[in-house]
């Protein structure tokens, strides 16, 4: 498969179609995440612990945000390799056809 997968556009395209699911299903999760810990203390807890929640919360979901960010760009690799790929066995067999 490996060895296929580098030289197939499509396999290529098919495997960024997956790196984009992938994407939106941790962003999907880290805004439920997000959602479920607004307001999580209640009105027993407030002050100093609130705002470091708050600001780990805030880690958090720029962590999530990271991780989508790089799913998004191995998903742009993978189809700027692929169109990569294609034109150049395009050029190819022009030349090999000539």
């Amino acid at each position: 498969m490996t060895a296929r997968f580098m030289t197939d556009p499509h396999e290529m395209r098919a495997m960024a179609g997956r790196f984009e699911v992938h994407a939106q299903t941790v962003e999907d999760e880290a805004r439920k995440m997000w959602a479920s810990s607004m307001n999580i203390a209640g009105s027993g807890w407030s002050g100093q612990a609130q705002a470091t929640s708050y600001d780990t919360m805030g880690q958090v979901n720029q962590a999530f945000r990271n991780i989508v960010n790089m799913l998004h760009g191995v998903r742009d690799g993978l189809i700027r390799d692929a169109d990569n790929y294609e034109q150049q066995e395009q050029a190819s067999q022009q030349i090999l056809g000539s």
